[in-house]
């Protein structure tokens, strides 16, 4: 008679200690559902024939790569620089990019066409600089284009 109410009590405990909404498994699917996005801020641009020196503000001009391990990929420009006086890279747009390296140096190329060595990757700062050339040729009327990088966070 007594296994009648134990067994009723049994499975209520073991339903009730199961909890299906774990907090370990939510902040798991949480993190899982978060997209890491390095945007690069273009923040100066220097040099060419006129020795030009042009400073911006972050969020003027954007780029980001999507590219495989191999450096083969997208670049997707934000350009909301109004004046068209000044030197500011790349157009709004979605362009093709490659990075091979040539004798240890790093070399982005822009639609099928080489747009600058690049230098000094860093966690914080990128430099590409017009006046490296896939060739080891060097010039000094290219651009130097300074980027300072900014993680955006998106969730899903």
């Amino acid at each position: 008679m007594k296994f009648k109410f134990l067994i009723p009590i049994v499975a209520l405990f073991f339903l009730t200690s199961c909890n299906v909404n774990n907090d370990d498994d939510l902040d798991a699917l949480n993190q899982q559902q978060e997209l890491q996005i390095y945007q690069w801020h273009l923040t100066n641009v220097s040099g060419g024939v006129d020795g030009i020196d042009i400073d911006f503000e972050a969020d003027t001009i954007i780029w980001v790569f999507s590219v495989d391990f191999v450096g083969n990929g997208n670049l997707e420009v934000e350009n909301n620089n109004t004046d068209d006086t000044l030197e500011d890279g790349l157009d709004t747009g979605t362009y093709p990019v490659s990075i091979p390296v040539y004798d240890n140096q790093s070399i982005l190329f822009v639609d099928g066409n080489e747009f600058a060595g690049v230098v000094t990757p860093t966690e914080q700062d990128l430099i590409m600089n017009q006046n490296i050339k896939s060739t080891g040729e060097t010039s000094s009327d290219g651009f130097i284009y300074t980027f300072k990088r900014k993680i955006v966070v998106e969730s899903n």
